[in-house]
């Protein structure tokens, strides 16, 4: 019998071996052998032992977070707020969060949600913090107004100016309120009204 005495006789063995190898039935407790764990689905992972149909959508919570984006129309400015959910809106899905958002935070629309934050916009027809508004108290005189709380305007101080002492051209705009985008315009207006 000839000895094969070429190069290719390891590669050949090795072959052989490898093929011998994959026929073997492998053990589970090999070493360097990992078991195969059952694949589990995120449904079963977040929700053992619920009915199948159950609504397994993202949910709010008293943990999650409201971003609000407030949009001030007559100054064009936008502020951004960052608290804690509502009660109200706690433990709801999308569809029910856009549902009642509107009781508690009216005119707000949702632009983003997940189970952890919600972003809303809201849009006012007040001006930015950073704003004076003039305009007609009811006692007839005019009472400059700021926007103390983000949210709402507030009368910050009363004039001795009554309405009815203003040119009838300027009445129109200071029953509406004039808005100012600082407070030299404002007392340099007021000037002008007292001379």
């Amino acid at each position: 019998m000839k000895i094969l005495r070429s190069p290719y006789r390891f590669l050949i063995a090795a072959a052989v071996l490898a093929a011998i190898l994959c026929l073997l039935p492998m053990r589970a407790d090999a070493p360097g052998q990992q078991q195969q764990q059952p694949v589990q689905t995120a449904q079963q992972e977040e929700a053992p032992g619920l009915p199948a149909g159950a609504d397994l959508s993202e949910r709010t919570s008293l943990e999650s977070y409201l971003h609000r984006t407030l949009y001030y129309a007559p100054c064009g400015h936008s502020v951004q707020r960052r608290e804690k959910m509502p009660a109200a809106l706690a433990g709801l899905t999308r569809e029910a969060f856009e549902a009642g958002l509107g009781g508690v935070i009216p005119g707000a629309t949702v632009t983003g949600f997940s189970g952890n934050e919600v972003d809303i916009s809201v849009k006012t027809d007040i001006p930015c913090p950073l704003h004076w508004v003039l305009r007609s108290g009811e006692n007839g005189r005019l009472e400059v107004l700021q926007n103390t709380s983000g949210e709402a305007l507030e009368a910050v101080r009363q004039t001795d100016i009554e309405l009815t002492r203003v040119a009838p051209s300027e009445q129109a705009a200071l029953m509406e309120g004039r808005v100012f985008d600082d407070v030299q315009a404002l007392e340099g207006y007021l000037e002008s009204l007292s001379s």
